[in-house]
């Protein structure tokens, strides 16, 4: 491969350790433990397309120092960021996300998820150079063409709602057995802000965006989706990539309903009680959208047959979770979302048999 990764570390074994895997992988590497003579290294070499930097170093943080090479015009406008936490820097993670990092890893760092984050990374990479070209030539093309293009993308942009909701039915998940659930999904999560007295309006977006929760499977291999027994380790923490990679996908967009879905794809499997993932945001620190999108979606999986596991009837369903049996517990969702679900628990059931 020609193209390289810069790792930026003040931990030396970590650094060590990381560029000997990447390295054993196949990726050329170059490293360093300073965040200045980072930014010096990308100017200087414009075949670095990657960096993996530590948030936490003394003198430049890993944010700022990705904030100055961004705007840095001797920098290689490819370039993709991975950042590396310690435990507890869960706010620098989500900050990190919002400002377009592809991925964040935490220490001690997983090899296979490293190896796994960095090839995604390639992908855009490749993805961004494709863009180039395309745009390249789209420039040279006549006047007239360059008119049906902006038409196009105008039609796109007004439509993107439509596009939505193809995207969430299609095969862009892989998970096995969703039948119909994403329409399900969109259609009690909209029951439920209807209760909660949201303005049309705002019942609207959550329709379209809660079927989006799941996008980030896309990069879920197909065989762990579709594993009927339990997961290993490895495997699960490939699974609980998801939220990140849905989040990535979609904040893209500025477009107010792409925007709530990517807050609903990042923190779906965040809990009340703080006990979820990716981030472990707990109580009203978690968006409401997501509160519901949660509650929505464990249901209908419970109703619904699975490779692992059978599907539940109505009654069943609703006693787990307002009483929970082990895997799900009450103090994941919020209380005042129980009462609402348990008061309208009917409603559900027959959104599922419709």
């Amino acid at each position: 491969m020609s193209d390289k990764i810069l790792i930026v570390d003040d931990e030396t074994f970590i650094r060590e350790e990381v560029v000997e895997c990447l390295c054993d992988y196949g990726y050329d590497c170059v490293e360093t433990g300073n965040a200045l003579q980072a930014l010096e290294i990308l100017r200087q070499d414009q075949m670095i397309t990657m960096a993996l930097v530590d948030i936490r170093m003394p003198g430049m943080s890993g944010l700022d120092m990705i904030a100055m090479a961004r705007s840095d015009g001797k920098v290689n406008p490819e370039l993709e960021y991975i950042v590396v936490t310690g435990h507890g820097e869960t706010s620098e993670a989500i900050e990190a996300l919002k400002k377009g990092t592809v991925d964040f890893l935490q220490k001690p760092v997983d090899s296979l998820r490293l190896i796994h984050a960095v090839d995604r990374a390639q992908e855009l990479v490749s993805q961004k150079r494709a863009k180039y070209f395309y745009e390249k030539k789209l420039c040279q093309d006549s006047y007239a063409k360059s008119v049906a293009f902006n038409k196009l993308c105008t039609l796109i942009d007004h439509a993107y709602d439509h596009v939505m909701h193809c995207l969430a039915n299609g095969e862009a998940y892989q998970d096995s057995g969703k039948d119909n659930a994403v329409d399900r999904i969109g259609e009690y999560a909209a029951f439920v802000a209807a209760k909660l007295g949201w303005s049309q309006e705002r019942q609207n977006k959550i329709l379209l965006a809660a079927p989006l929760h799941d996008i980030g499977k896309i990069a879920t291999p197909k065989n762990i989706l579709a594993k009927p027994s339990a997961l290993i380790g490895s495997e699960w923490s490939i699974v609980q990539q998801h939220p990140a990679i849905g989040y990535r996908i979609l904040s893209r967009s500025q477009q107010p309903v792409m925007q709530m879905a990517a807050h609903i794809a990042l923190e779906h499997h965040e809990t009340w009680i703080g006990s979820g993932y990716p981030i472990g945001l707990k109580g009203d620190a978690i968006s409401m959208e997501a509160l519901i999108t949660s509650l929505v979606v464990v249901y209908d999986t419970l109703r619904s047959e699975r490779p692992y596991k059978p599907a539940l009837d109505h009654e069943e369903a609703v006693a787990r979770i307002l009483n929970g049996d082990g895997r799900t517990h009450p103090s994941h969702f919020s209380p005042d979302l129980l009462i609402l679900f348990k008061k309208h628990s009917a409603s559900f059931n027959a959104i599922f048999l419709a």
